[in-house]
């Protein structure tokens, strides 16, 4: 039922509309009119739209405009506790060719809200789908908001300026993904873990072989920080599109855990116009099981030619094959304090092109035994006075 009665109130709440929150029910409608009714013209209001505990299941997207709030009541973590999605969540049948929610007006924002896919596959063929949060408005805030099992998690595409927040969840395919991105966006707090799919599950094998936790597109800038991604195929990647390369990418305090690949780059560069990194406080550790995908700790593929990458604090504990190489031509490796362990290759540090070198700092240290680096003609290594 429709409430049409004025509201003083910044908050609309959804259940005044009509939405039951049963989990069954299609939501959609009544929801949109809440939205309506919170910014019923083009002038942002500032306002709430309120979602009480409750299951919401919609069957088209839920466009944000300028200004106004999804807000929720939390989530708990599901099979954490006997309540399973206590809180207020928005579901989706999977496969869905819309996004649950956009995010298309600028300054809007998605707080304290939980995201499930009813139906999703637990035989490893999971469905292609749009993600749970589109991002095509600036300014916008993604914040304490669980991804309990989608096939991509959060797409800011088109837009910039945006801060994303107290992410967790275990989305199968990305979690975070960032495109056509021309100004600084910051991610922080980032927990992705195997809560819908546990190890030994064909979902948590279909993400070990398929899945990127941040998949970086065209954008400038990211800053990026308390980040822990777990059981991916790459833990973030640094890719390209018809829009162009990452540029300028700042990674702090990370830990890319039993991912096959923690570090991936295979954006195409050119002198002036090339994927760069920033890292510091990194670790990788990647899946130790004899049927595992094989992978490197941090890989630089032939594509990715005059990368640089500047590295202080980084540990690589643990990788299938090489620690860290290098293939492309014309890459620069800075590194300062860095510790390769535990590798499963040829050697620890590879450079296959004769253009590309790494400059190591007195904090260089490695597994004793086998071949720390190679060829030594690429490295250039500090010394002690």
């Amino acid at each position: 039922m429709t409430n049409t009665g004025p509201n003083t109130s910044p908050y609309y709440n959804v259940r005044d509309y009509g939405a039951t929150g049963n989990g069954t029910t299609d939501d959609t409608v009544p929801i949109l009119e809440a939205i309506a009714a919170a910014s019923p013209s083009a002038v942002p209001t500032g306002d709430t739209v309120f979602f009480p505990a409750g299951k919401y299941l919609v069957s088209r997207s839920l466009v944000i405009p300028d200004g106004l709030t999804f807000q929720g009541a939390g989530w708990n973590t599901p099979g954490s506790q006997v309540n399973v999605f206590a809180g207020s969540w928005i579901c989706a049948e999977a496969g869905a060719d819309f996004s649950p929610v956009t995010i298309a007006g600028s300054g809007g924002a998605v707080r304290n809200l939980g995201f499930n896919v009813y139906h999703q596959s637990t035989t490893g063929q999971i469905a292609p789908a749009q993600p749970m949060i589109r991002i095509t408005g600036h300014n916008a805030l993604v914040e304490h908001v669980f991804l309990f099992n989608p096939f991509g998690g959060i797409y800011l595409d088109g837009a910039a300026q945006s801060v994303i927040r107290r992410i967790f969840g275990q989305p199968l395919n990305y979690g975070i993904r960032i495109d056509r991105s021309f100004d600084t966006n910051y991610i922080e707090h980032v927990h992705l873990w195997p809560y819908s799919h546990p190890g030994g599950t064909p979902g948590n094998a279909y993400q070990l072989a398929n899945g990127t936790g941040i998949h970086l597109l065209r954008c400038d800038n990211p800053h990026m920080s308390n980040i822990f991604v777990f059981n991916y195929n790459k833990g973030i990647s640094l890719s390209s599109s018809q829009a162009g390369t990452p540029h300028k990418v700042h990674l702090l305090n990370a830990d890319f855990d039993n991912c096959v690949t923690g570090i991936h780059v295979d954006a195409p560069g050119q002198s002036g116009y090339s994927a760069t990194m920033q890292m510091a406080n990194v670790t990788v550790q990647s899946p130790t099981g004899a049927d595992a995908p094989k992978g490197h700790g941090i890989s630089i593929e032939a594509s990715a030619a005059f990368t640089m990458v500047q590295a202080c604090n980084l540990r690589i504990a643990h990788s299938a094959t090489n620690a860290i190489r290098i293939d492309a031509d014309n890459v620069t490796f800075y590194g300062e304090n860095v510790s390769l362990e535990s590798w499963h290759g040829d050697c620890g540090f590879y450079i296959g092109s004769r253009s590309s070198f790494a400059y190591m700092g007195v904090g260089f240290g490695y597994t004793p035994g086998g071949t720390p680096y190679a060829p030594k003609s690429q490295f250039r290594m500090a010394r002690l006075a």
